[in-house]
């Protein structure tokens, strides 16, 4: 099937389009025809979707959309043009079972699940939110490794250099990126878990040249970790991206496709935002050769995806790609409220409950407040992702639909104006690293008060 090579000579000859043409007047025509066509109907009342034949249908209009659409390149102004027969072969063809992430007792094989299937999902924990510095990164990255089911990590992003803020493109973004691989590394061993794969890599790089100099050895990274590579809102690459593919395709490392579909831009609403989030699925097997996926939509508005609109587009894309292929997808959700408040455990539960039964094979720890608040991450919601994840194993899309039901009516009407919560250092101890007495009496209120809608942590 095409190589990388072939993918960058479509790059250089392809079609030349203006990117304003491109989304306005081959994209987005495209999106609105294709949903007509496969009748892809949105029901934001029954976010946890039980609809296979709608499942499959997106998943075949996905395939119709990038055939339609292709991929634009921004370096170059032209369409790296798809073919669905050669699309269809590289997803049929797509083996999980010889994908291993991590060394040593950590070492594992990340392995495709089915909707309602009841094996426990990987657990990749952690986020790529900001540290203030290296302690606080250490004391979160030790967290996330001490919990015993954890399966990956992500780690944080260094915002901040000796007091300097970190720009793409400086030198600065090369220090951050090696200190934040370093950190961690130091972080796993005083965890006991050196082994464990670290895959969002690099959080602290935004340009090809930050994520090339910081994956040099010495620093601590392994093949068997993984490098996300993303598609730029909508169905766009840059050579900022193909330059990231290309280093890492060449040392062997793990690909890990990513994309961030955004609700009310230029995919529309929740049809149009999951038949794109489903396309990616697609381009990641076929055009990044990638051996997983990080997925996850955005809502414009609010910068978060626990809305029941979001939960639907989880739900029936997680269903429609865990249904039709066998690559291996990290979901991820994003909350409205921070660390430390209960609304955050309500909205981790709805979207964890959601993305389990779907199919994802593995779910991530839901970022707190937007993922914007710097230190905004603990080991604590961590230990809840965990927690949750293991006991919605064991129910069907059913009882999840009940359950998320209850928790959108504790939260819903509050997204808008969600509390922030609090910061690393008001929820942990720094020099201990154990939670303060507070959050603990917090945590445990609403585990129970869940339990009390029918799910037992």
């Amino acid at each position: 099937m095409p190589s990388f090579m072939e993918f960058m000579r479509r790059a250089t000859t392809g079609p030349i389009t203006a990117e304003k043409d491109f989304l306005m007047k081959r994209l987005i025509p495209a999106i609105r025809e294709t949903i007509k066509t496969y009748d892809i109907l949105p029901d934001a009342a029954n976010p946890v979707s039980t609809d296979d034949a709608l499942a499959d249908r997106l998943f075949q209009a996905a395939y119709a959309l990038l055939a339609k659409t292709g991929v634009y390149c921004e370096a170059t102004n032209r369409v790296i043009e798809l073919d669905d027969r050669e699309m269809r072969q590289d997803v049929a063809m797509f083996d999980a079972g010889k994908h291993f992430f991590g060394e040593g007792r950590d070492r594992r094989c990340f392995k495709a699940r089915r909707p309602d299937d009841g094996n426990l999902p990987w657990m990749h924990v952690g986020a790529g939110i900001v540290a203030s510095s290296e302690e606080v990164a250490e004391a979160q990255v030790e967290g996330y490794a001490s919990l015993p089911e954890t399966c990956s990590v992500s780690i944080p992003a260094f915002g901040r250099v000796e007091g300097m803020y970190v720009s793409g493109g400086s030198p600065l973004e090369i220090v951050a990126g090696a200190s934040s691989v370093t950190a961690a590394r130091k972080a796993l061993k005083q965890a006991g878990r050196p082994g464990l794969p670290i895959m969002n890599l690099l959080s602290s790089a935004t340009t090809a040249m930050g994520t090339i100099a910081a994956s040099h050895p010495q620093f601590g990274l392994r093949p068997s970790d993984g490098w996300l590579i993303d598609v730029i809102p909508e169905m766009k690459v840059n050579y900022e991206t193909l330059n990231r593919l290309a280093f890492v395709e060449m040392t062997n490392g793990n690909i890990g496709s990513t994309a961030v579909p955004i609700m009310g831009g230029y995919a529309g609403g929740a049809a149009g935002t999951a038949l794109l989030k489903t396309a990616y699925y697609i381009l990641g097997m076929h055009l990044f050769k990638g051996c997983y996926h990080l997925t996850l939509p955005i809502h414009f508005k609010f910068g978060c995806n626990s809305l029941r609109d979001t939960l639907w587009i989880f739900s029936i894309t997680g269903r429609a790609a865990s249904r039709n292929t066998n690559y291996p997808a990290i979901a991820l959700g994003f909350t409205a409220a921070g660390p430390c408040t209960e609304m955050y455990f309500y909205e981790a539960a709805a979207i964890i409950a959601t993305q389990v039964v779907a199919g994802y094979a593995g779910v991530q720890t839901p970022h707190p407040a937007k993922a914007v608040l710097e230190d905004g991450i603990t080991p604590m919601e961590a230990g809840f992702g965990v927690a949750f994840a293991k006991a919605a194993s064991g129910i069907d899309s059913q009882k999840a639909g009940e359950l998320v039901a209850r928790l959108l009516e504790k939260y819903e009407a509050h997204v808008e104006h969600a509390p922030s919560g609090s910061r690393y250092s008001e929820c942990y101890d720094l020099k201990t690293r154990l939670p303060r007495e507070n959050y603990v009496a917090l945590y445990d209120r609403v585990c129970e008060e869940i339990a009390g809608m029918g799910l037992a942590i």
